[in-house]
């Protein structure tokens, strides 16, 4: 593991506390040098343009461009003699980051500046120091955050984060498909590759032509403009070489330069080799090594790797590549260990899926979307309490929306979004027994939940709303009318809850919600689906005889996601059909793993063969969707964790923080031994069963202190 840490703190976004409403402001920021400084370089990023002013000598201006904003530009300074100095940026910006419903949470983060001024044994950082013409600035995000995300020309330190604490791990294990032109050999996880070029070329990066709401629609139309361009250049004759991670990751590589003469390398990635070989926005990279220099790229979710190595025709190059994946440091404490070998690859793939979309939030996925959706990080949560004995990436996800969203908006632009917030507030407070953070949210639970009143009515619960999401495979708007009623009733329910245990956060006056008379037929209509039917089973909408009567007829059929399927099989345990839920976890996850996945997919479909490849276009179900920006990567689909924690290993809590916890196995599958961890506040939870000769399940409970266990 390769820590990313820099001596001095490292820079954030900063501007007048005012906001956009002054977009043109003056940020300042004074120095002490003991002895002359030699070079000194500053680099900056921003939106809008900037003059540069050192001691009242304007170093340096850049004109406004959207381009300012996503990537570093350096400018040299050269030498700074000794004794005080002023820093001075003055910012001038016209353009602002777009507001939409889909991003109001960043409504305080449209402008901003972000610079590293550097030299020998000189490092100064943008931060609330620095002064903002008669006040203090004001910390608009931190490095890495949206929606300005990972910047250009970024030091390869800076890839841990405005939080610090994303490590790189180097990747022992790669593979060379395929090379051109060029000697490739693998030792220990680098790649290396010498020849002479076959050809050369150049590849300009188009300018950005405006700002993004967020950082992977920057990145995305990059691509698509840069991809063109490639296809443009007939890279027939080029030396190039595909490498094979096994797995998918958020990938980072050095590239060193051990020849004598500058190397120009383009490089694509992508999930797939269809994608690779097809998606007209893949990731697609442009980059020069100067001999005798290692540089690193920006960490991107991908499998796959395309190099091409350019330089003048005939001449000779050698180059070494050294691959890492990019995440949060943390501790797996959840663990299986059963007869079925499926069952436990289902569980480690479940926890690379979930490990590799910890970043600077809980992401959806790492290709994609690199954001804090809500109701993606509902479910992703729910293996992560299993897992890993930290929680301060949920922490983050859920303090973003939910101090972000001002009042009168719904998160993410999405009705029932808000509530799964609320949800994921509660299910967090089940889980550990935070008390301490649960408070922190008292006044955005109180501000969401009184939103939440504002749009419903007696007799009709929460009212019809333009945007509802409820599943990623096509729905009348009855049926999605129809499933956020049940999603209104369960977050109602757990909110109840959560406000008979913490009376301090006074929830109790604002749970008056009506609810809307609705019968099991309103859910299990025909044809209605999936997702509808458990959401309406999970509400207690249906009742318990018309549940079982559909869970016992219900065959596995598309359309269907890991989303629905996961409800699904906790719909069929929770009626103690375990073998049934067992049957879901084993065809639909157990089904990716027989086509080759190496993280768990946005969606599945179960009834195509084998054989075909084209995963991105057989997958997609959700219409507004390109087939290839289907995702192979989703946080949500590492949920057989929780499934196999609660009724594989048995673990379940009594009490909020697992202070009683109820262990009660349930061998499925024919297994008849099974070991493993669950993660709890207080430590790990070791169980050990087996079933003996008279089919009795014998079990073995190791607990830490501070938990009672009952049988």
């Amino acid at each position: 593991m390769e820590t990313l840490q820099v001596e001095q703190q490292l820079p954030v976004w900063i501007w007048h506390p005012e906001r956009e409403q002054r977009l043109r402001c003056a940020l300042s920021r004074t120095l002490t040098a003991a002895q002359e400084i030699r070079q000194v370089t500053l680099h900056v990023a921003c939106t809008g343009g900037v003059r540069v002013v050192l001691d009242r000598n304007v170093v340096a201006e850049l004109a406004e461009r959207a381009g300012n904003a996503g990537a570093f530009t350096r400018i040299e300074i050269g030498v700074i003699t000794p004794g005080e100095h002023e820093l001075r940026l003055e910012m001038d910006c016209s353009a602002i980051i777009p507001i939409y419903e889909v991003n109001h949470y960043l409504w305080s983060r449209r402008v901003g500046v972000i610079a590293f001024l550097q030299g020998e044994g000189l490092w100064l950082a943008t931060d609330e120091e620095w002064q903002a013409e008669d006040t203090a600035a004001a910390r608009i995000c931190l490095l890495g955050e949206e929606p300005f995300g990972d910047l250009e020309n970024s030091p390869a330190a800076f890839a841990a984060g405005g939080f610090g604490d994303i490590a790189a791990y180097n990747l022992e294990a790669v593979t060379v498909l395929d090379a051109s032109a060029l000697e490739a050999s693998v030792s220990g996880g680098s790649v290396r590759v010498s020849g002479f070029h076959g050809q050369d070329g150049w590849l300009v990066k188009p300018e950005q032509e405006k700002l993004e709401l967020f950082y992977h629609l920057r990145k995305q139309n990059e691509w698509k403009a840069m991809r063109q361009l490639q296809l443009k250049m007939e890279l027939e004759g080029a030396s190039t070489v595909r490498v094979d991670l096994l797995a998918e990751h958020n990938c980072r590589f050095a590239v060193s330069n051990r020849g004598e003469e500058p190397v120009k390398l383009l490089w694509n990635g992508a999930e797939s080799l269809m994608e690779l070989a097809h998606y007209d926005g893949c990731i697609t990279e442009w980059l020069v090594v100067p001999p005798g220099e290692t540089v690193y790229t920006l960490p991107q979710g991908c499998r796959y790797i395309q190099l091409y190595v350019l330089g003048e025709q005939g001449r000779p190059f050698a180059l070494e590549f050294a691959f890492q994946t990019v995440h949060v440091a943390l501790r797996q404490v959840g663990r299986l260990q059963s007869e079925d070998a499926q069952l436990n690859e289902i569980f480690e793939v479940s926890a690379h899926t979930s490990r590799i979309c910890h970043q600077i939030g809980l992401w959806d996925g790492i290709k994609r979307d690199r954001l804090n959706w809500t109701f993606d990080f509902y479910l992703a949560a729910k293996s992560c309490y299993f897992l890993w004995d930290d929680t301060k990436v949920i922490q983050r996800a859920v303090r973003e929306l939910g101090e972000g969203t001002p009042s009168g908006h719904w998160m993410n632009g999405i009705c029932e979004y808000t509530l799964w917030w609320l949800k994921t507030v509660c299910e967090y407070y089940v889980q550990t027994g935070d008390q301490s953070f649960v408070l922190e949210m008292k006044e955005p639970l109180q501000r969401h939940i009184e939103w939440v009143r504002q749009n419903t009515r007696p007799g009709e619960g929460l009212l019809e709303q333009d945007v509802i999401l409820i599943e990623w495979v096509p729905l009348t708007q009855e049926e999605r009318v129809t499933a956020m009623q049940a999603i209104y009733a369960l977050t109602h329910a757990d909110l109840v809850k959560l406000s008979a245990d913490m009376p301090e956060l006074e929830l109790a006056p604002l749970l008056d919600w009506p609810m809307r008379k609705l019968s099991s037929e309103d859910f299990l209509k025909e044809p209605f689906a999936l997702a509808v039917k458990v959401l309406g089973i999970a509400s207690g909408y249906v009742s318990a005889e018309a549940a079982e009567a559909f869970l016992d007829s219900y065959v596995l059929a598309d359309p269907i996601t890991p989303l629905s399927a996961y409800q699904l099989a906790e719909c069929y345990s929770r009626y103690g059909k375990h073998e049934r839920a067992y049957e879901i976890i084993s065809v639909v996850w157990g089904g990716m793993l027989k086509q080759g996945a190496t993280t768990f997919w946005e969606s599945y479909t179960h009834g195509r063969g084998s054989e075909e490849r084209d995963f991105h276009d057989a997958l997609t179900t959700y219409t507004a969707y390109g087939s290839y920006r289907m995702s192979l990567c989703h946080a949500w689909s590492s949920t057989p964790v929780k499934w196999i924690g609660e009724v594989v290993l048995g673990v379940q809590p009594l009490e909020p923080g697992y202070k009683t916890v109820k262990v009660s196995p349930k061998p499925v599958g024919g297994i008849r031994a099974c070991s493993g961890t669950v993660n709890t506040p207080h430590g790990a939870i070791n169980v050990r069963w087996h079933v003996d000769a008279n089919d009795r399940v014998c079990t073995h409970v190791t607990a830490p202190p501070g938990v009672q266990v009952v049988e």
